[in-house]
């Protein structure tokens, strides 16, 4: 009997401090959340470097920047949180466009939506300080419907993979 007791507390314990861990950040979706802003608090900011954007498997990445835009590979986005509830909102901002949007609870997609009207978004070059930059929208590749959604394949604090099939596959690469 005394044997069987011995198990028993050894076997709750054992399972007690292998399964029960606590996360400083608040578990998976904090963690996430950290990752893509910068941290879980609202204003929360991160830059990403743009560093593969690819058409149907082609290395297309060198082709989007035809207006000779500063550092647009190294500072391609700036991502911030706004609210963090069910789908946290962010804003997001490259040299040309700015974004505003949603990402799911389980953070498996984000939902970019644009706050620039739709003529906007198709145009790809505007005048800042009379000059004129051009580029492509990489987020729009479509660039007929003001929202597009595109899937998370990786999330980690250094890099994030997105991937959409519209007409063709995409797929964006970026890093910190």
């Amino acid at each position: 009997m005394k044997k069987i007791i011995l198990y028993i507390i050894l076997l709750l314990t054992s399972f007690t401090l292998l399964t029960c861990k606590k996360y400083d950040e608040g578990g998976l979706v904090a963690r996430r959340c950290k990752n893509l802003f910068g941290g879980t608090k609202s204003g929360s900011s991160k830059t990403w470097k743009l560093k593969k954007y690819e058409v149907d498997g082609i290395d297309s990445t060198y082709l989007i920047n035809t207006g000779g835009i500063p550092d647009f590979y190294e500072k391609h986005l700036t991502i911030t949180l706004v609210d963090k509830k069910d789908m946290c909102s962010y804003n997001a901002s490259s040299f040309i466009f700015k974004y505003s949007g949603t990402i799911s609870a389980s953070y498996k997609s984000i939902i970019i939506g644009n706050n620039i009207d739709l003529i906007t978004l198709n145009s790809q070059c505007r005048i800042i300080d009379n000059i004129n930059y051009c580029s492509r929208n990489i987020f729009y590749p479509d660039q007929s419907d003001p929202i597009s959604e595109w899937k998370i394949t990786k999330l980690t604090r250094n890099e994030v993979i997105l991937h959409k099939q519209n007409k063709k596959n995409y797929h964006i690469k970026l890093q910190n």
